[in-house]
């Protein structure tokens, strides 16, 4: 009885310290006349959201034969001259070309299985192979790029199988390698009516044709107009070989507002963000700006980089980023200008505020940027998760924030 009576007395008195802690707490908010915030390095970008058509100068193909056999991966480049695909008259060739295919992986892996038993460095470094194209199928599909993702995961499989087999001598390696060649020479006799479609030049090559290749053209990149990229529709497309796209230079057009449009064409140099296939920024120059129309225009965008990687995507939305500035951020309220002119803010040290220069960097709708100008030492020097004042009384830095 009488430790349930000191139990209750202790929870009294425990729930009376809370209670009187937070009215404290309250009333020194109440009465103290500075607010402060703290700081932190931030990075805020200048942008254009823009709905856009990816132009490349693209040539199709078309075969009639009755079996038509691929012979290059998406976004790989072709030599002029080199084979793009094969066509054969022959019925099952393209189960007897499957079959080819995996004849000379097998064959590829014997080689390597030769090579690693006369050489066991080789092994070691198909280990490493292995490893990187582990983190390559993480990469892509965490990016959500599954092309890539399924070309990493071939070269895996035949990587493991490289390393997984074993042999005994060097001879048997060699005889086996001997039957498969002989498998693979059978196989190609027994297919008819052989022919390559060939590259006429040096281009890369993609599966995919949507229509849009006689369409969106460089040649025709100035005679785009708002109205034109709204109402535009594909061509007939009866390409069932693939396409090249000819040279290094991919185009970007969008429509955007005139005001959107002059801030582009000021930069001259902007990053591009498609929202799919591309994770990473890529570096555009300005091309053209069009006439305006109806209030827009449109913007034409060159870049030279990740072609393989676009070979698919033909409309997409993006950002286009003109500037990017990064710096350390406080609200607006926070900003003083002494006497001389210089720009710094209040940061609470202790029981004193102190003054520290900044140079502006971006001014935003309610906040800043700042850096730490050249030549400032020690306590002059703002950082992140400074306490800085934001209001209250005028200060000079001699203050006692007593409200601390």
């Amino acid at each position: 009885m009488k430790s349930t009576r000191v139990f209750k007395i202790l929870s009294i008195a425990l729930a009376a310290a809370v209670v009187f802690y937070f009215l404290v707490q309250g009333v020194r908010y109440l009465t103290n006349p500075y607010a402060t915030t703290r700081v932190y390095t931030s990075t805020t970008e200048d942008a254009v959201e823009a709905s856009g058509w990816l132009v490349r100068e693209e040539e199709t193909f078309r075969t009639d034969a009755g079996t038509l056999s691929p012979t290059r991966e998406e976004g790989e480049k072709v030599g002029q001259g080199q084979v793009i695909a094969a066509t054969y008259d022959s019925p099952g060739a393209l189960e007897a070309v499957a079959q080819i295919q995996a004849k000379r992986l097998q064959l590829e892996q014997l080689e390597y299985a030769l090579s690693s038993y006369l050489n066991p460095d080789a092994a070691l470094k198909l280990d490493g192979s292995i490893s990187d194209d582990i983190m390559a199928l993480r990469k892509n599909l965490t990016d959500g790029d599954y092309t890539a993702a399924s070309g990493d995961l071939s070269q895996l499989k035949a990587a493991i199988v490289k390393r997984s087999r074993a042999y005994t001598s060097s001879q048997e390696i060699k005889a086996e390698i001997t039957a498969v060649q002989d498998e693979i020479d059978s196989l190609q006799a027994g297919l008819t009516g052989a022919a390559n479609i060939t590259a006429p030049r040096a281009g890369t090559y993609s599966a995919v044709c949507d229509g849009y290749e006689s369409v969106l053209t460089p040649a025709g990149l100035d005679d785009l107009t708002p109205s034109a990229l709204d109402k535009l529709t594909a061509g007939e497309n009866n390409a069932n070989v693939g396409k090249l796209i000819y040279g290094n230079t991919w185009y970007y057009a969008a429509a955007v507002t005139q005001e959107e449009a002059q801030r582009i064409a000021g930069c001259g140099n902007v990053s591009l963000r498609l929202t799919k296939g591309i994770t990473d920024d890529i570096a555009a120059t300005v091309h053209s700006v069009g006439p305006a129309e109806d209030g827009r225009c449109v913007v034409v965008l060159a870049c030279r980089e990740y072609l393989a990687e676009t070979t698919q995507l033909r409309h997409q939305t993006a950002q286009i980023v003109l500037h990017s500035y990064t710096g350390l951020r406080l609200p607006s309220v926070c900003l003083r200008q002494q006497e001389d002119g210089t720009l710094g803010v209040y940061c609470a040290q202790g029981s004193f505020s102190r003054f520290k220069p900044v140079d502006m960097v971006y001014q935003g709708d309610d906040y800043v940027l700042v850096s730490v100008p050249q030549n400032t030492d020690g306590l002059d020097t703002l950082r992140p998760g400074d306490e800085v004042i934001m209001t209250g009384v005028t200060l000079d830095g001699s203050q006692i924030l007593t409200g601390d």
